[in-house]
């Protein structure tokens, strides 16, 4: 296992090798392949490889806890992401691009983009000061530095409750969805923010405010990205701010797609007002489709990263009693894009779950495998 996932998750550069590659010794119409790539290629690989529900022994488990090429991999992609961003930026004013190019590239960046904010919320779950240095350097590079602090002290406490806005209810569309976590997570995040500088005696309107520099450091970043390339150029280039606002909005949008499809309709019981049961593998939906695993370093075993956060993507685990996604979150994606095709789709599964009431003992049972 330790060799396999070593070359399967090492499968996530191919994004960028097969677009460069392609870019410069097939065709510049190539800058649409990674959007291609992801919204295509991926869920038809996925139809053919099997799927992966083999975890890790305990033998394997230290091994793949121990070797930090692991962690390589996850930090490497952040300088991926400032490369393709520069290369792009270079691209557009250098090349002369048609317009049909151009929107190829902004949307492949887009794409690979969203793969960033996965490895910045896995990294985001660890203590490091150099993991949360990475994590803040690729979430600002599409203007979501604040999803940390709502991620990991929100979202992760109040999940599958009313409370959380990145939980979507059933019935809910993903256009519904994306008002309600876009603004939802922002407030959230600044009171969040807010509370934490409260106890520390600090003012909400100081350098200490990390919400502050959530907003400050994206704009700062397009602006010099900005007036580095006009300069360049010697004219202001629009296209430059164009690429960097549009790439983050379809990352952006991609991430709350996962986070709608992960946690649709699923709620913890109220067992007082305002008090729900504890989380448990039962809480998020899964798949567990081998090839777009990979490619999202185990994303899609969300049910043990909700059971426990801190445990590295490599070893995340796969259960049955988790309710089970029919396709991976690329597909997915698509299928929640078309409201009457995704409550087709997903209402039977939800239903089904719903009315399988497992007991306490069951969940007992389910929770004491994760320990």
């Amino acid at each position: 296992m330790h060799i396999r996932k070593k070359i399967g998750f090492a499968w996530g550069y191919t994004f960028i090798v097969f677009m460069l590659t392609g870019y410069y010794f097939i065709s510049h119409n190539w800058t649409f392949f990674v959007f291609i790539y992801g919204y295509i290629l991926v869920p038809v690989m996925d139809a053919v490889i099997s799927r992966d529900s083999q975890n890790a022994s305990t033998e394997e488990y230290e091994q793949l806890i121990k070797d930090k090429y692991f962690d390589i991999l996850v930090y490497s992609h952040v300088y991926i992401q400032y490369f393709m961003l520069l290369w792009g930026c270079y691209i557009l004013i250098y090349d002369n691009l048609t317009w049909w190019q151009v929107v190829g590239l902004i949307l492949s960046q887009g794409v690979y983009a969203s793969t960033i904010i996965n490895v910045a919320h896995e990294l985001g779950h660890r203590t490091h000061p150099l993991a949360q240095f990475h994590a803040k350097a690729a979430l600002m590079t599409v203007g979501y530095m604040h999803f940390l602090i709502e991620h990991n002290r929100g979202h992760h406490t109040h999940v599958a409750t009313p409370l959380d806005p990145a939980t979507a209810r059933k019935n809910q569309s993903i256009f519904s969805f994306w008002k309600q976590t876009l603004i939802g997570s922002f407030r959230s995040a600044w009171k969040i923010e807010k509370k934490q500088l409260a106890k520390q005696n600090l003012s909400v309107w100081s350098r200490h405010n990390g919400m502050i520099w959530a907003v400050v450091l994206p704009i700062l970043f397009c602006i010099g990205l900005t007036a580095f390339f006009s300069y360049l150029a010697g004219k202001f280039e629009w296209i430059i701010p164009t690429f960097i606002i549009i790439q983050s909005i379809i990352a952006v949008l991609s991430l709350e797609c996962v986070n709608y499809i992960e946690h649709y309709g699923i709620m913890r019981k109220e067992i007082a007002p305002g008090k729900y049961e504890k989380v448990n593998p039962l809480h998020s939906w899964n798949a567990n489709h081998y090839y777009s695993n990979l490619m999202l370093f185990h994303l899609q075993r969300h049910s043990d990263h909700h059971a426990y956060a801190a445990r590295p993507y490599q070893v995340l685990r796969h259960f049955d009693e988790s309710p089970q996604l029919p396709y991976g979150y690329t597909l997915m994606i698509l299928i929640s894009l078309v409201p009457p095709l995704w409550f087709k789709t997903m209402n039977k599964r939800l239903e089904a779950w719903q009315d399988k009431e497992y007991t306490t003992e069951d969940i007992r049972a389910v929770v004491s495998r994760f320990s």
